[in-house]
């Protein structure tokens, strides 16, 4: 058979409670937290399979850190077909990226301790102004510590190793696994990786896929590695790869950071694994009650953003208390797709009426002050439920849409990215616009006008990892 293909069947059938998924959804809305998926397996079947517009069951995701648990699986394959050895040392293997002095750290590093995140580095080494050599950066840094010693987490070091993988396997990362075992689930033809400035597959957050996906790689795990009566991952392997080998509870940033690490999989309370991608991209496993959730979402910005949809989560559906939805997070309903999975609410900027400023600001040009941003003009147009935000800056001028009390499906000028943009009034003389960028690159833009005697304070923010970066801005201006 080709292709995993879960069962739907409805959650009361194997012990859960729709009503305890639509609670556990209802909290992240209401907690304002953009939920973009919703997957949930129960004994080996798909009781619930939810997706927020303009996303659907085919749309490709970025899946950030889950990469990572990809390269660890793929670094197992090529353990077992006898290719490497997880205590072989790194340099041995890019002897052309070494300066002509090494380290006696990276000397010592072993494909071991990169796994388990007790390499050699206190940060991630090619998140430097103008590297281009990733993988080469690694070996040039001066390393911060002896490795095994202690957990810090290094996406250079992850980064290493999948090219590592391509080295060895002579193939990009993901045409080694589909090779493998992702064409024979059925992971999603069209599913790609990023790629490094030299061409490298980015093993520490780069793939692109589908939550369905995610669902299958994180099924055949928590089976052991076998699907369909055959084995696809080596067991030994994945008995390792899910132990805690590294202690992070010193560094870690919430409850669920400070379980420990094992090989580029995280270890969960209820005794549960999971990995886990930059801005809620879950795929967590409780095996005891065999059950597994997937999540794609952005709660980059929000402090604890991860930490809510695993405490919504523990509280709801593995909770084993009765619990009825309060009223908050129950007062809608979802609508079921003819495909069978059920839209999930957007989240969009929400305020008041300010109907008096509002009239006084729409079309009218706000002068900037100079700035290193490059900005020049701004002018705000408000047309019933929309808008539109007009922008000079040294590029030329550009127009960007909102929605007032929805999302507006746009494109960001410039940049080409998908984004939910909205809008709102959120006091007697703020207005504010919230980008959501849902596209390759995956982040959140605010911006924020206040208005007094004709001056305008301008405040943007940003939070994306890779662009924007003009959109941290801070400066005034004036209505002419």
């Amino acid at each position: 058979m080709y292709g995993m293909e879960f069962e739907r069947t409805e959650p009361e059938n194997v012990g859960l409670s729709k009503e305890k998924i639509l609670d556990f959804v209802g909290r992240l809305n209401t907690a304002e937290i953009p939920l973009h998926s919703l997957i949930v397996i129960k004994d080996g079947k798909l009781v619930f399979e939810a997706y927020q517009k303009p996303y659907g069951p085919k749309e490709l995701h970025r899946m950030f850190s889950v990469t990572k648990s990809m390269v660890s699986l793929a670094i197992g394959l090529l353990a077992d077909e006898g290719k490497l050895s997880l205590d072989d040392h790194i340099i041995d293997y890019f002897p052309e990226k070494l300066p002509k002095s090494v380290h006696p750290y990276m000397k010592a590093l072993t494909i071991r301790h990169m796994l388990t995140m007790r390499a050699v580095h206190n940060k991630t080494t090619y998140k430097l102004a103008g590297c281009t050599d990733w993988v080469g950066s690694f070996f040039t840094t001066e390393p911060t510590h002896y490795p095994g010693t202690f957990y810090i987490y290094d996406t250079s070091s992850t980064h290493v190793l999948a090219a590592l993988v391509e080295r060895l396997a002579g193939k990009e990362l993901l045409a080694y696994l589909r090779e493998k075992f992702l064409d024979d689930i059925g992971f999603s033809d069209n599913a790609y990786c990023l790629k490094d400035p030299m061409g490298v597959s980015m093993g520490g957050s780069g793939l692109m896929a589908s939550p369905m996906d995610l669902a299958k790689v994180m099924y055949l795990v928590m089976k052991g590695g076998v699907y369909n009566g055959r084995r696809y991952l080596p067991e030994e392997y994945l008995d390792l790869a899910l132990t805690r080998w590294s202690d992070n509870y010193a560094v870690g940033q919430t409850l669920e950071e400070m379980q420990g690490y094992g090989y580029q999989f995280w270890r969960t309370t209820h005794d549960g694994y999971a990995c886990f991608g930059m801005g809620g991209q879950l795929g967590i496993c409780i095996p005891d009650r065999d059950m597994l959730i997937v999540t794609t979402a952005d709660t980059q910005g929000r402090q604890g953003g991860v930490q809510l949809i695993y405490d919504a989560l523990w509280s709801t559906l593995l909770s084993d208390d009765e619990g009825q939805c309060n009223a908050e997070s129950c007062s809608y309903s979802l609508s079921v797709q003819p495909e069978g999975w059920y839209e999930l609410p957007q989240v969009y900027l929400k305020g008041v009426k300010q109907s008096a400023l509002e009239a006084e600001v729409n079309g009218r040009i706000i002068r900037v002050d100079d700035n290193e941003c490059g900005f020049k003009s701004f002018r705000l147009v408000f047309d019933g439920d929309n808008g539109s935000l007009t922008y000079e800056n040294g590029t030329g001028e550009h127009c960007l849409e909102f929605g007032i009390g929805h999302n507006e499906l746009t494109v960001f000028p410039e940049y080409g990215h998908r984004a939910l943009v909205s809008g709102a009034w959120r006091n007697d003389n703020t207005f504010l616009i919230y980008a959501q960028i849902i596209d390759e690159y995956v982040g959140k833009v605010f911006m924020n006008f206040s208005f007094n005697d004709g001056h305008v304070g301008i405040l943007f923010r940003k939070i994306e990892e890779t662009y924007y970066k003009e959109f941290n801005l801070f400066t005034g201006g004036e209505l002419q």
